[in-house]
């Protein structure tokens, strides 16, 4: 079941970057970090693809991927909204939420909900391309089988980890 899953992110990520884009698509791609409060604490590295499609003049809809590094590697599959909210000009402020689940390609550990709301600004270097920097929450659940052995008895438990964290992105828009 899980290479069925990652097969089908990987196929998703291709047909996102092999997209046509035109006035209505866009595709960004993030590399990101996070401060995380939980316990116990993980500095996440993120990298995503995101496939946006233009509902109006400011508002965009899409659907993403990508691969999320905490304890465990972690692919997840979202939707995703995006409003700017003002008219372009060199920096344009905009709003973007991401809602969906994690899959963990890992034994022994299963992925979990994925939630991450953030505002950012987007500036553009090229007639078609933006750099974007983004700054949100991010909560991340997860599930693992840990283990405790000694001489005396061997024990494996079913830890569930809640990582709540502010998450700092970077990214291309094309």
């Amino acid at each position: 079941m899980k290479r069925l899953i990652l097969l089908f992110i990987i196929l998703s990520t291709a047909s996102i970057a092999s997209a046509k884009r035109g006035d209505n698509v866009i595709v960004s791609t993030n590399v990101g970090t996070a401060i995380d409060f939980s316990q116990p604490s993980s500095t996440p590295f993120n990298l995503q693809i995101i496939g946006l499609y233009k509902i109006s003049d400011r508002f965009y809809a899409g659907v993403g991927t990508g691969v999320h590094i905490y304890e465990k590697g972690l692919l997840p599959l979202f939707a995703d909204a995006k409003y700017i909210i003002t008219k372009p000009k060199k920096l344009t402020p905009y709003v973007e939420c991401a809602l969906g689940h994690s899959f963990a390609p890992e034994e022994k550990t299963n992925g979990g909900f994925y939630f991450n709301p953030s505002i950012g600004i987007q500036y553009p270097i090229l007639k078609d391309k933006k750099i974007s920097f983004a700054i949100g929450y991010e909560l991340q659940e997860l599930e693992r089988i840990k283990s405790c052995e000694n001489e005396l008895f061997k024990a494996e438990f079913l830890e569930k980890l809640s990582h709540n964290s502010i998450s700092m992105k970077i990214g291309i828009i094309f």
